[in-house]
């Protein structure tokens, strides 16, 4: 990479907006291209190693059976991802061109939006069978979700065609994110956060009531929800609050840059999270052949669960 003086750094604008770019230097764009690169390449390493670490028990669980809806379920939102990654690779490190990046850049966020959608609900059912099919825990994640998808469409609308750099010595695709883009999508990203810590308070309660279920049966699907659930929940939620900080104080490269690495975390959490449920729902059952719409689910005035009446058995598999 071959210093270049600031006035040859182009800022290539797929559209009429005249948006504030920021005035990055040369080193701050320089030191910018660094970093989320680096990020990038951390992230999709972590999710390659967590899909291998993590295939031996695919293949057992989901491989090994009869592919049921709930398994294709789980097979888009891990292998999805994947994709998504790699078409991030191309974006980051290839040289594309401005008017091609500007495309890839869409087809990215709605890819983005698509897989936050699939980890987003896949907690929401999660919860809703912890609490056995409560319609007012149902209504209030519909709305915090609904909230944070008409945010979320409304800011990729907004955007209008991705403003790109085209600076000379770098290579892949470098988009600008203006401070208003920025606040508009850091408003999404909040009221998914605000779905998320919703999902995490839902998880510790429940297992703060069935507490004495816990004692008494190791291992069951509610232990599992609530050990793993809780911790993986929590994660996610302090992703998502260091990826609202990058687009509040961000430049307009930084800004967001948390934004694929988050939903990759998300995506390797909830993996593991439905193959250990699976394994327990597994072992509760004692090889019994359990089909989505065969299962019974304990009422909410029940006040004790056997191991075999854990609402989680429902979504064990999802």
């Amino acid at each position: 990479m071959t210093p270049v003086p600031l006035r040859s750094l182009a800022i290539m604008t797929m559209s009429e907006s005249n948006s504030a770019t920021g005035g990055l230097d040369y080193a701050t764009f320089a030191w910018d291209h660094i970093i989320y690169r680096y990020i990038f390449l951390s992230a999709l390493v972590i999710l390659v190693y967590d899909h291998i670490l993590s295939f031996p028990s695919e293949v057992e669980i989901i491989w090994s059976s009869k592919l049921r809806p709930t398994s294709y379920w789980f097979l888009a939102v891990r292998y999805l991802s994947l994709v998504c990654s790699a078409t991030f690779a191309v974006f980051y490190f290839t040289d594309l061109g401005p008017e091609v990046c500007s495309k890839v850049e869409r087809v990215l966020e709605a890819l983005l939006l698509l897989q936050e959608g699939l980890v987003e609900l896949t907690l929401a059912l999660r919860v809703f069978a912890m609490y056995g099919f409560n319609v007012w825990v149902l209504t209030a994640m519909f709305i915090v979700g609904n909230a944070a998808a008409a945010l979320g469409l409304w800011t990729e609308i907004s955007l209008g065609d991705p403003q790109e750099f085209a600076p000379p010595g770098f290579t892949g695709c470098h988009t600008a994110l203006p401070k208003a883009v920025a606040i508009r999508s850091a408003a999404a990203w909040e009221a998914q956060l605000l779905l998320d810590i919703l999902v995490f308070g839902l998880t510790l309660r429940r297992a703060f009531v069935e507490r004495s279920v816990i004692a008494l049966v190791q291992g069951s699907l509610i232990e599992r929800m609530a050990r793993d659930g809780a911790m993986y929940f929590g994660i996610i939620v302090l992703a998502n609050v260091a990826n609202v900080f990058t687009l509040y104080f961000g430049d307009i490269i930084i800004a967001g840059i948390l934004n694929w690495p988050t939903t990759s975390l998300s995506v390797a959490l909830i993996c593991r999270l439905m193959l250990n449920l699976q394994k327990a729902g597994i072992g509760n059952s004692q090889n019994e052949t359990t089909e989505l719409e065969d299962i019974h689910f304990v009422g909410q005035n029940s006040r004790h669960m056997r191991p075999t009446d854990d609402p989680l058995v429902s979504l064990a598999d999802v």
